[in-house]
């Protein structure tokens, strides 16, 4: 996953310095919106429904093909957020029919999202909180255990209280961070370009038992951009695993670079790959596949 930046990066004028770390983070890697271009909206509550779209996006989950959860109140932006929420376990409606977009989160359901979108529920201790009782005591356990959250206060956790945007920005940047040193995520060690559609991808660790190629490349972001100065973010269409789990060759047959020149960039959250080509002949494709040959580390940008 990206380290933590040092600088601004967006152009919000409500960001303190209490929140900018977290606000920059998440912005940089489109995690999460402002309310306008100059506004975050650090001190407005959450509503549930920037929740599920901020919460998925972070998860990666697939908000395209979850099947529907039921709710009839959701809008396009938010409804395939709240599908893959569902579908994976880690949100419920207010009822079998109503999901309630437009109210504002909770601090109590708030950690319930973060504890079963991280999978933190065995980090739950005991904590000095008066007001970590019903149903989201175990979950505000789970954060305060994981040492993601203090509280309000050294006795009050606040649990009915609305969460607001940036006390929730800075709360999931703490999780991911926390997770960060937990789990798994594919770094890019080097790389070989292979032909115009292919390119085998080493990683710097091996990709574990329990994944498989598809998880490991969904976790890469893909793009090209020509001579001409044309952009195109492309999805792979094939992929899979060597024997030692180290190398996974990808396959791109709906973005031929036949005939074209420019760079592919991959993105692994840590650092941006970028590979030179030019197929535009076949001299220059195999001077463009020798070079790959010949790529040391490929750490040559860093992720923006």
């Amino acid at each position: 996953m990206p380290q933590a930046q040092a600088e601004t990066v967006h152009s919000f004028k409500d960001v303190s310095a209490n929140y900018d770390e977290a606000v920059s983070f998440l912005y940089e890697f489109e995690i999460i919106k402002g309310v306008s271009s100059t506004e975050f909206g650090t001190y407005k509550p959450l509503t549930r429904g920037d929740a599920a779209v901020i919460l998925a996006n972070t998860l990666f989950l697939d908000t395209e093909s979850a099947p529907d959860a039921g709710f009839t109140d959701v809008n396009s932006r938010i409804k395939g957020s709240v599908n893959a929420l569902a579908e994976a376990g880690i949100i419920s409606g207010v009822t079998s029919t109503e999901f309630k977009p437009n109210d504002t989160l909770s601090r109590g359901a708030m950690a319930k999202l973060l504890t079963l979108g991280f999978e933190l529920q065995d980090y739950a201790v005991d904590t000095p909180f008066k007001d970590a009782s019903g149903v989201f005591k175990p979950y505000i356990n789970a954060l305060y255990g994981a040492e993601i959250t203090s509280g309000k206060s050294k006795d009050t956790y606040g649990t009915q209280l609305d969460i607001t945007r940036g006390d929730f920005s800075n709360l999931l940047y703490r999780t991911i961070l926390f997770a960060d040193e937990l789990y798994y995520f594919p770094v890019i060690g080097s790389y070989n370009l292979t032909s115009p559609t292919s390119i085998d991808i080493t990683l710097t660790e091996a990709v574990p038992e329990e994944w498989n190629a598809k998880e490991t490349v969904e976790f890469l972001q893909f793009s090209v951009q020509l001579k001409d100065g044309t952009e195109t973010i492309f999805d792979p269409t094939a992929y899979r695993l060597s024997q030692d789990r180290k190398t996974v060759t990808v396959e791109h047959t709906t973005y031929d670079l036949t005939g074209k020149e420019g760079t592919l960039f991959i993105d692994d959250f840590e650092n941006v790959i970028e590979i030179p080509f030019n197929f535009t002949t076949a001299a220059a494709a195999d001077a463009s596949l020798q070079k790959s040959l010949q790529n040391m580390p490929a750490t040559t940008g860093t992720a923006q």
